[in-house]
């Protein structure tokens, strides 16, 4: 029973050890394929994007006026361009997206109808607004995981301001 044991102590040491090896050079590749340097230039280029919303082109998508909300939001440079932000106690926004015609995503067959997501949740969730001329500003989020939709905020001056709350300093 004992030799057993051991080997049984001993495959377990072995797989844990395989397992954090494999995490090591993962995540070395990883960064030989995304240098620091490349992924600041990214960042860079996409926060460039993203403080020159295309209004013509959203407001053609949505098929109504963009809400005042979402232009003021997309006028507070330091907001708009901020990743990891806190959205009230449990939920989490990952970036704000680029408003334009690149960011089109293809959920008409899942939604009936494309979106243009203008934030990311933490999870990679789309975070947009329902196109329509009757639409109202209901916030949308969209879960990959089950494709089930929920209203995230009653409208983007509501999302606005508990972005603001959640994110103020001390």
């Amino acid at each position: 029973m004992s030799q057993a044991r051991h080997y049984i102590s001993l495959a377990c040491a072995l797989f844990f050890v395989s397992f954090f090896s494999g995490l090591l050079i993962r995540d070395y590749l990883r960064r030989r394929r995304h240098p620091p340097v490349q992924r600041a230039a990214e960042r860079t280029e996409l926060e460039a994007q993203i403080l020159r919303p295309d209004w013509v082109f959203y407001e053609r998508h949505l098929q109504r006026p963009a809400p005042a909300a979402l232009r003021e939001l997309y006028a507070d440079h330091a907001l708009v361009t901020a990743v990891g932000l806190k959205y009230g106690k449990r939920d989490a926004l990952s970036t704000f997206n680029p408003l334009a015609e690149s960011q089109m995503i293809d959920t008409r067959e899942l939604l009936g109808f494309d979106i243009i997501a203008f934030a990311t949740s933490d999870c990679g969730d789309p975070i947009y607004l329902r196109p329509g001329a009757a639409e109202p500003d209901t916030v949308f989020i969209t879960y990959h995981d089950t494709n089930e939709t929920k209203v995230f905020a009653e409208s983007v001056a509501v999302m606005l301001e508990t972005l603001r709350q959640s994110n103020r300093e001390g």
